[in-house]
């Protein structure tokens, strides 16, 4: 009888890294999960389109990321800087390098401005807004 667990890493501890997690746990896979996430606060960013639309609270979408993560999973407040593929491995901001036998990526949405010409100096002002910004600024213009 092996006893062995599969060793999974997750990166990001959104709602996609948070569900993969919480579905492995639920299989009762013999799994060893670590899931790397260095904020303190989850935000469930698929409310966020109802706040841009006024229909739902901003506060609502923000949990202290303790009281979302699965019980059972190794949480490791840092972040991916690398990745080795060829030996199953990732590489942390401040634990060195992880091994693996699966990985899962799901680091979510960074917003780059930058690549759009007068767009990071306009955006949250008038009626330049984005709900992966501030939501809140969205429901604001729409009125």
């Amino acid at each position: 009888m092996d006893n062995k667990k599969t060793k999974i890493v997750i990166i990001g501890g959104g709602t996609g890294g948070i569900m993969v997690a919480s579905r492995l746990l639920s299989i009762k896979a013999k799994v060893d999960i670590t899931l790397l996430e260095p904020a303190d606060t989850h935000y469930y960013q698929p409310a966020w389109t109802l706040v841009g639309a006024g229909a739902y609270n901003m506060q609502k979408t923000a949990k202290p990321m303790s009281e979302v993560m699965p019980k059972g999973v190794n949480w490791l407040k840092d972040y991916a800087t690398g990745f080795k593929p060829s030996q199953n491995m990732i590489t942390t901001a401040q634990n060195g390098d992880i091994a693996y036998d699966f990985l899962v990526v799901s680091p979510g949405l960074v917003m780059d401005t930058s690549l759009i010409e007068g767009l990071t100096e306009a955006l949250g002002h008038g009626n330049v807004c984005s709900n992966y910004t501030n939501p809140e600024h969205t429901w604001d213009v729409i009125l």
